[in-house]
């Protein structure tokens, strides 16, 4: 295929064929890079369109009947797992099936059958913009990640020490908490302790779970980082006896709990099967492993005096994990998901894991948007989606290739967001996307279009003159857990401009010391118009070192525990008086 053709084929398979950078320069995609591509997205509609359809994969209620190209014997919608008969109208050329007007929002399965055998169509009913709970409109959350907290009669990390977290923030006026991803993460070989590169977006960190109910087993001793490798190895031993203990009662409450969630029967198995040999008793601990963490997890959204939980969603997992092994037809093979060269990162970036197919995601209804939205949904109360620009393109970079000679890919944007929509109002969450940095004009539009909650972090803005203003329809903070703590920030940094300009702003004169700039951001944050305001617990306390740098692997990252157990950090005066300005409640 000469280079036009090659083009022209790549434009209409949804890839963008040169791009802007930040600076404004035009680059053009590498010739062998857009074969690559455009090889992949080919064989993708293939096997998309090589089953034969009557119906359409996805169907928008909004856009009424589902039309059929054959005669239809019976339909029924699935609502809240319980079937409902569908209406069938007789045509000529194909028939049509009504669908209920009192329909809730969801994505429905719709089964039928048909003269040339059965048929399914996922329906969604989404309502007209993204779902933001009122109950958090003018609150204030503290970040905090959960592998941090700790206490001196309880030293590990754990479910139970978030939960006693959002009971004193609810206490002490905050209305969420939000912490880094839970999922399960690998802890052995490989070893990848990082949230952003889990095993699986739809299954948790055992690590987290509380000590009480497991067989004892030695507390190691604990400096200011979490080691990962020996309380991964810890777990293991103790999830492995307990499941050699299990009891008919409790074996009852197993089987039950994976036959409404069949997706951790397989998770178990591809644990087991990996790391084990397929070992019954390995797999019998992955699946208590589960069971216990989704109690543990309910158990903080079951209680009225706690907080209300917000996390975070990667845009993808571990090259070797569940995601791709479960569902493979989903996923592209010899390209990764990565970002072009910037400001911070001249050789653009690889981040290792497969991005998905197009035609493919279409295909089966968007099924991992909606699994991963009802499983976060049966926990949290907000939901941070990372790099939500990924509704519209994604980076792909082939095997063997420099990540700065990578293409964007473009995505079904309207249906990702539709599904996104119906999926957090069917589970009551409400949807942040992080729309950092760079966004495509496309995605703003499609953002307001949907009134979807974006975010505001003032570390961007220091340099702005004047302030500038904080939107209403953003989590506003003071930054990202991925930027330079505040107190490191102003021991480091001129800033004595933004200083001045906020001063003047609020009346008042602010030192170059980090508690009084801290104080003036949160006053700010906490005037403006923001649905939420959101602050770290390190820039309230002080501290100096970074939860991450990214695109470096270094010791000490995703690891770094609290200098104080949380009670006492939490019982210090001048962070009880910060805690009452992100709440909100100070006059």
């Amino acid at each position: 295929m000469d280079t036009d053709a090659l083009r022209a084929r790549a434009v209409e398979l949804g890839v963008q064929t040169s791009y802007h950078d930040v600076g404004g320069g035009l680059h053009h995609a590498d010739d062998h890079v857009l074969d690559v591509v455009v090889q992949i997205l080919e064989a993708d509609r293939a096997h998309a369109t090589a089953t034969s359809r009557v119906a359409p994969a996805l169907h928008l209620a909004a856009h009424g009947p589902i039309p059929v190209s054959a005669r239809v014997t019976d339909a029924s919608i699935d609502i809240e797992g319980r079937p409902v008969p569908l209406v069938v109208q007789h045509g000529d050329s194909g028939d049509v099936l009504l669908l209920p007007d009192d329909l809730p929002h969801g994505c429905h399965v719709v089964e039928f059958d048909a003269a040339d055998g059965p048929g399914e169509t996922v329906v969604v009913a989404s309502p007209a913009t993204m779902p933001r709970d009122a109950r958090f409109a003018g609150q204030g959350s503290l970040f905090v990640p959960t592998y941090a907290l700790w206490e001196h009669d309880r030293p590990l990390p754990s479910f139970g020490h978030l939960h006693e977290l959002a009971r004193s923030l609810r206490a002490a006026g905050v209305g969420v908490v939000s912490t880094l991803p839970l999922y399960a993460t690998f802890l052995d070989d490989p070893f990848d302790p990082s949230p952003y590169s889990p095993v699986s977006r739809l299954h948790w960190n055992e690590l987290y779970l509380d000590d009480d109910g497991l067989p004892d087993a030695p507390v190691p001793a604990l400096g200011d980082l979490v080691d990962w490798h020996t309380l991964g190895r810890r777990r293991r031993d103790q999830l492995i006896e307990a499941a050699k203990q299990i009891g008919p009662d409790l074996q009852d409450r197993l089987t039950a709990f994976v036959t409404a969630h069949p997706d951790v029967g397989a998770y178990a198995r591809f644990r087991a099967g990996r790391d084990a040999g397929g070992d019954p008793i390995v797999e019998q601990s992955h699946v208590l492993a589960q069971y216990l963490a989704d109690q543990q997890l309910s158990a903080i959204g079951a209680d009225p005096d706690a907080a209300a939980l917000a996390l975070d969603l990667p845009i993808g997992s571990n090259p070797a994990g569940y995601e791709v092994w479960a569902d493979p037809s989903m996923f592209a093979t010899d390209v990764s998901v990565g970002a072009p060269p910037d400001a911070f990162f001249a050789d653009g970036q690889n981040w290792g894991f497969p991005p998905p197919l197009p035609a493919a995601m279409h295909a089966s209804g968007h099924r991992l948007w909606r699994r991963l939205i009802e499983r976060v949904g049966r926990h949290a109360d907000v939901l941070r989606i990372d790099h939500a620009m990924a509704i519209e393109r994604l980076w792909w970079v082939p095997d063997g290739c420099s990540a700065d000679r990578g293409v964007y890919v473009h995505y079904p944007r309207e249906e990702i967001l539709a599904v996104i929509a119906a999926s957090a109002a069917a589970a009551g969450v409400t949807i942040v996307g992080e729309d950092l940095g760079t966004v495509p004009t496309e995605v703003s539009e499609a953002f307001d279009r949907w009134d979807v909650l974006g975010m505001y972090e003032e570390q961007f803005h220091l340099d702005d003159d004047p302030l500038p203003h904080i939107p209403a329809r953003t989590v506003a903070g003071i930054r990202t857990h991925d930027m330079e703590p505040i107190a490191e920030l102003v021991a480091t940094t001129d800033t004595s401009g933004y200083r001045d300009r906020l001063g003047a702003a609020h009346g008042c004169t602010i030192d170059a010391r980090w508690d009084d700039v801290v104080d003036q951001m949160l006053v700010r944050l906490a005037a403006s118009d923001a649905y939420l305001v959101s602050a770290d617990l390190d820039d309230l306390v002080g501290e100096t070192r970074p939860h991450n740098l990214p695109g470096r692997v270094v010791p000490g990252l995703w690891a770094r525990r609290l200098d104080r157990p949380t009670s006492e950090t939490l019982d210090d005066p001048d962070v009880r008086r910060r805690l009452s300005i992100l709440g909100r409640t100070t006059p």
